[in-house]
Protein backbone atom coordinates (compact mmCIF):
# COMPACT_ATOMS: atom_id res chain seq x y z
CA UNK A 1 0.00 0.00 0.00
CA UNK A 2 2.84 2.19 0.69
CA UNK A 3 4.22 2.04 -2.75
CA UNK A 4 1.00 2.12 -4.63
CA UNK A 5 0.63 5.62 -2.58
CA UNK A 6 3.92 6.58 -3.68
CA UNK A 7 3.32 6.17 -7.15
CA UNK A 8 0.16 7.79 -6.59
CA UNK A 9 1.53 10.83 -5.37
CA UNK A 10 4.55 10.96 -7.74
CA UNK A 11 2.41 10.21 -10.89
CA UNK A 12 -0.85 12.24 -9.95
CA UNK A 13 -0.64 14.34 -6.68
CA UNK A 14 3.13 16.06 -7.78
CA UNK A 15 1.69 17.19 -11.04
CA UNK A 16 -1.50 17.95 -9.59
CA UNK A 17 0.03 20.65 -6.84
CA UNK A 18 2.37 21.81 -9.30
CA UNK A 19 -0.86 22.87 -11.35
CA UNK A 20 -2.29 24.50 -8.37
CA UNK A 21 0.38 26.80 -8.16
CA UNK A 22 1.06 27.72 -11.90
CA UNK A 23 -2.88 28.07 -11.87
CA UNK A 24 -2.61 30.61 -8.41
CA UNK A 25 -5.58 28.54 -7.21
CA UNK A 26 -3.73 26.76 -4.14
CA UNK A 27 -5.00 29.52 -1.46
CA UNK A 28 -8.91 28.77 -3.08
CA UNK A 29 -10.69 25.94 -0.53
CA UNK A 30 -13.06 24.94 -3.74
CA UNK A 31 -9.92 23.99 -6.01
CA UNK A 32 -8.38 21.97 -3.20
CA UNK A 33 -11.63 20.28 -2.56
CA UNK A 34 -11.68 19.69 -6.41
CA UNK A 35 -8.57 18.62 -6.44
CA UNK A 36 -8.32 15.93 -3.94
CA UNK A 37 -11.17 14.58 -5.25
CA UNK A 38 -9.61 13.91 -8.35
CA UNK A 39 -6.90 12.83 -6.37
CA UNK A 40 -9.12 10.18 -4.68
CA UNK A 41 -11.17 9.46 -8.25
CA UNK A 42 -7.43 7.81 -9.32
CA UNK A 43 -7.00 6.12 -6.03
CA UNK A 44 -9.73 4.49 -6.25
CA UNK A 45 -9.15 3.56 -10.32
CA UNK A 46 -5.70 2.08 -9.30
CA UNK A 47 -7.15 0.56 -6.30
CA UNK A 48 -9.99 -1.17 -7.76
CA UNK A 49 -7.86 -2.53 -11.23
CA UNK A 50 -5.47 -4.28 -9.33
CA UNK A 51 -7.63 -5.73 -6.17
CA UNK A 52 -10.74 -7.01 -8.53
CA UNK A 53 -9.16 -10.05 -9.33
CA UNK A 54 -8.63 -11.41 -6.15
CA UNK A 55 -11.90 -9.47 -4.48
CA UNK A 56 -14.34 -10.52 -6.71
CA UNK A 57 -15.74 -14.18 -7.29
CA UNK A 58 -14.18 -16.02 -10.07
CA UNK A 59 -16.03 -16.09 -13.25
CA UNK A 60 -16.15 -19.24 -15.15
CA UNK A 61 -15.75 -17.38 -18.57
CA UNK A 62 -12.52 -15.67 -18.00
CA UNK A 63 -10.33 -18.45 -15.75
CA UNK A 64 -7.30 -19.33 -17.48
CA UNK A 65 -7.25 -15.66 -19.09
CA UNK A 66 -3.95 -13.58 -19.68
CA UNK A 67 -5.92 -10.36 -19.33
CA UNK A 68 -7.39 -8.68 -16.24
CA UNK A 69 -10.46 -8.57 -17.78
CA UNK A 70 -12.43 -8.58 -13.99
CA UNK A 71 -9.93 -5.52 -13.01
CA UNK A 72 -11.00 -3.45 -16.19
CA UNK A 73 -14.82 -3.91 -15.59
CA UNK A 74 -14.79 -3.20 -12.27
CA UNK A 75 -12.84 0.00 -12.93
CA UNK A 76 -15.55 0.72 -15.41
CA UNK A 77 -18.31 0.39 -12.86
CA UNK A 78 -16.66 1.91 -10.21
CA UNK A 79 -16.08 5.29 -12.50
CA UNK A 80 -19.22 5.57 -13.64
CA UNK A 81 -20.49 5.37 -10.00
CA UNK A 82 -18.04 8.47 -9.35
CA UNK A 83 -19.45 10.14 -12.64
CA UNK A 84 -23.29 9.76 -12.01
CA UNK A 85 -22.26 11.25 -8.18
CA UNK A 86 -21.15 14.78 -9.82
CA UNK A 87 -22.86 17.88 -10.51
CA UNK A 88 -24.43 18.01 -13.69
CA UNK A 89 -22.48 20.66 -14.70
CA UNK A 90 -19.81 18.45 -14.49
CA UNK A 91 -21.50 14.98 -15.97
CA UNK A 92 -21.96 17.76 -19.18
CA UNK A 93 -17.66 18.43 -18.96
CA UNK A 94 -17.03 14.93 -18.70
CA UNK A 95 -18.67 13.75 -21.99
CA UNK A 96 -19.80 10.59 -21.27
CA UNK A 97 -23.07 11.31 -22.45
CA UNK A 98 -22.32 13.46 -24.81
CA UNK A 99 -22.52 13.08 -28.55
CA UNK A 100 -19.03 14.50 -30.53
CA UNK A 101 -19.25 17.70 -31.73
CA UNK A 102 -17.34 17.59 -35.09
CA UNK A 103 -18.24 20.47 -36.52
CA UNK A 104 -14.47 20.89 -36.69
CA UNK A 105 -14.34 18.28 -38.62
CA UNK A 106 -11.29 18.81 -40.66
CA UNK A 107 -8.68 19.48 -38.15
CA UNK A 108 -10.13 16.70 -35.85
CA UNK A 109 -9.21 14.67 -38.61
CA UNK A 110 -5.80 15.71 -39.39
CA UNK A 111 -5.31 15.37 -35.78
CA UNK A 112 -6.45 11.90 -35.65
CA UNK A 113 -3.89 10.78 -38.09
CA UNK A 114 -1.56 12.27 -36.99
CA UNK A 115 -1.89 10.90 -33.20
CA UNK A 116 -2.55 7.42 -34.55
CA UNK A 117 0.63 7.82 -37.06
CA UNK A 118 2.86 8.96 -34.37
CA UNK A 119 1.17 6.05 -31.81
CA UNK A 120 1.65 3.49 -34.34
CA UNK A 121 5.16 4.65 -35.72
CA UNK A 122 6.43 4.51 -32.42
CA UNK A 123 5.03 0.93 -32.23
CA UNK A 124 7.29 -0.27 -35.36
CA UNK A 125 10.02 1.60 -34.17
CA UNK A 126 9.96 0.25 -30.66
CA UNK A 127 9.06 -3.34 -31.68
CA UNK A 128 9.99 -7.02 -30.42
CA UNK A 129 8.72 -9.37 -33.04
CA UNK A 130 6.31 -10.81 -30.15
CA UNK A 131 2.72 -11.50 -32.40
CA UNK A 132 -0.04 -10.47 -30.26
CA UNK A 133 -2.63 -13.19 -29.20
CA UNK A 134 -6.22 -13.43 -30.07
CA UNK A 135 -7.14 -12.54 -26.50
CA UNK A 136 -4.66 -9.44 -26.58
CA UNK A 137 -6.97 -7.78 -29.58
CA UNK A 138 -9.99 -8.15 -27.86
CA UNK A 139 -8.72 -7.20 -24.76
CA UNK A 140 -7.23 -4.21 -26.45
CA UNK A 141 -10.26 -3.26 -28.42
CA UNK A 142 -12.55 -2.79 -25.64
CA UNK A 143 -11.11 -2.47 -21.77
CA UNK A 144 -8.41 0.19 -21.60
CA UNK A 145 -9.91 2.44 -23.82
CA UNK A 146 -13.36 2.40 -21.74
CA UNK A 147 -11.33 2.61 -18.55
CA UNK A 148 -8.94 5.34 -19.18
CA UNK A 149 -11.22 7.83 -21.25
CA UNK A 150 -13.97 7.15 -18.83
CA UNK A 151 -11.74 7.91 -15.74
CA UNK A 152 -9.07 10.31 -16.66
CA UNK A 153 -9.94 12.23 -20.03
CA UNK A 154 -13.68 11.92 -18.24
CA UNK A 155 -14.35 11.99 -15.00
CA UNK A 156 -10.72 13.46 -13.57
CA UNK A 157 -10.52 15.83 -15.68
CA UNK A 158 -14.08 17.06 -15.17
CA UNK A 159 -12.99 17.30 -11.55
CA UNK A 160 -9.95 19.08 -12.81
CA UNK A 161 -11.73 21.92 -14.67
CA UNK A 162 -13.73 22.10 -11.41
CA UNK A 163 -10.63 23.00 -9.70
CA UNK A 164 -8.24 24.80 -11.83
CA UNK A 165 -10.76 26.07 -15.09
CA UNK A 166 -9.76 26.52 -18.83
CA UNK A 167 -8.60 30.02 -18.95
CA UNK A 168 -6.53 29.18 -22.05
CA UNK A 169 -6.83 28.71 -25.62
CA UNK A 170 -4.74 26.46 -27.60
CA UNK A 171 -4.73 24.89 -30.94
CA UNK A 172 -8.56 25.80 -31.11
CA UNK A 173 -9.31 23.86 -27.69
CA UNK A 174 -10.15 25.74 -24.34
CA UNK A 175 -7.23 24.21 -21.84
CA UNK A 176 -6.27 25.00 -18.21
CA UNK A 177 -3.58 23.58 -15.85
CA UNK A 178 -5.81 20.51 -15.50
CA UNK A 179 -4.55 19.25 -18.13
CA UNK A 180 -0.80 18.74 -16.75
CA UNK A 181 -2.08 16.05 -14.65
CA UNK A 182 -3.69 14.12 -16.52
CA UNK A 183 -1.02 13.84 -19.38
CA UNK A 184 1.26 13.22 -17.04
CA UNK A 185 -0.83 10.34 -14.63
CA UNK A 186 -0.78 8.85 -18.18
CA UNK A 187 2.14 8.56 -18.92
CA UNK A 188 3.99 8.02 -15.85
CA UNK A 189 2.39 5.27 -15.21
CA UNK A 190 2.65 3.40 -17.86
CA UNK A 191 6.60 4.04 -17.16
CA UNK A 192 5.31 2.24 -13.98
CA UNK A 193 3.77 -0.59 -15.07
CA UNK A 194 7.04 -1.54 -17.04
CA UNK A 195 9.20 -1.64 -14.30
CA UNK A 196 6.67 -3.15 -12.05
CA UNK A 197 6.19 -5.92 -14.70
CA UNK A 198 8.99 -7.64 -13.51
CA UNK A 199 11.33 -7.06 -16.65
CA UNK A 200 14.83 -5.90 -16.50
CA UNK A 201 13.48 -2.45 -18.42
CA UNK A 202 16.28 -0.10 -19.69
CA UNK A 203 16.05 3.21 -18.41
CA UNK A 204 15.96 4.28 -21.57
CA UNK A 205 13.01 2.34 -22.99
CA UNK A 206 10.93 2.90 -19.46
CA UNK A 207 11.39 7.00 -20.19
CA UNK A 208 10.38 6.24 -23.82
CA UNK A 209 7.21 4.70 -22.25
CA UNK A 210 6.28 7.95 -20.99
CA UNK A 211 7.29 10.12 -23.37
CA UNK A 212 5.13 8.26 -25.92
CA UNK A 213 2.10 7.66 -23.61
CA UNK A 214 2.32 11.02 -22.54
CA UNK A 215 2.21 12.48 -25.59
CA UNK A 216 -0.27 10.07 -26.98
CA UNK A 217 -2.66 11.18 -23.38
CA UNK A 218 -1.94 14.67 -24.85
CA UNK A 219 -3.48 13.92 -28.10
CA UNK A 220 -6.31 12.02 -26.55
CA UNK A 221 -6.84 15.33 -24.45
CA UNK A 222 -6.87 17.76 -27.57
CA UNK A 223 -9.71 15.65 -29.00
CA UNK A 224 -11.54 15.33 -25.93
CA UNK A 225 -11.76 19.07 -25.94
CA UNK A 226 -12.25 19.27 -29.72
CA UNK A 227 -15.29 17.44 -29.44
CA UNK A 228 -17.01 17.63 -25.80
CA UNK A 229 -17.30 13.73 -25.55
CA UNK A 230 -15.67 10.93 -24.95
CA UNK A 231 -16.52 8.80 -27.00
CA UNK A 232 -13.82 9.48 -29.89
CA UNK A 233 -11.28 9.18 -27.79
CA UNK A 234 -12.57 5.72 -26.73
CA UNK A 235 -12.32 5.02 -30.44
CA UNK A 236 -8.98 6.60 -31.28
CA UNK A 237 -7.82 4.86 -28.25
CA UNK A 238 -8.79 1.73 -29.46
CA UNK A 239 -7.26 1.99 -32.72
CA UNK A 240 -4.06 3.09 -31.32
CA UNK A 241 -4.00 -0.27 -28.80
CA UNK A 242 -4.56 -2.65 -31.91
CA UNK A 243 -2.28 -1.11 -34.10
CA UNK A 244 0.22 -1.48 -30.99
CA UNK A 245 0.21 -5.09 -31.17
CA UNK A 246 -0.07 -5.31 -34.64
CA UNK A 247 3.23 -3.43 -35.42
CA UNK A 248 4.74 -4.63 -32.55
CA UNK A 249 4.82 -8.42 -34.19
CA UNK A 250 6.63 -7.52 -36.87
CA UNK A 251 10.02 -9.07 -36.97
CA UNK A 252 12.99 -6.83 -35.82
Amino acid sequence: MIELMTMIGVCFGLPTALALLFSGRWRQVSSLGWSLAAIAAVLVNIIVVGLAPAALPQIAMVQGLQWNWIGKVATIIATLAIFFCLPKKLQKEAGLLTLPRLNNWKPLLAGSALLLAFFWGAAYVLRDGTAASAEYYAFQALMPSLDEEFAYRGTILALLVAALGKPYSFAGIKIGWGALPIIAVFGLVHGYSQLAGGTTAEPISVATTVMVTGLAGAGLLWIKEMTGSIWLCVFMHSLMNLGSGFFNGFPG
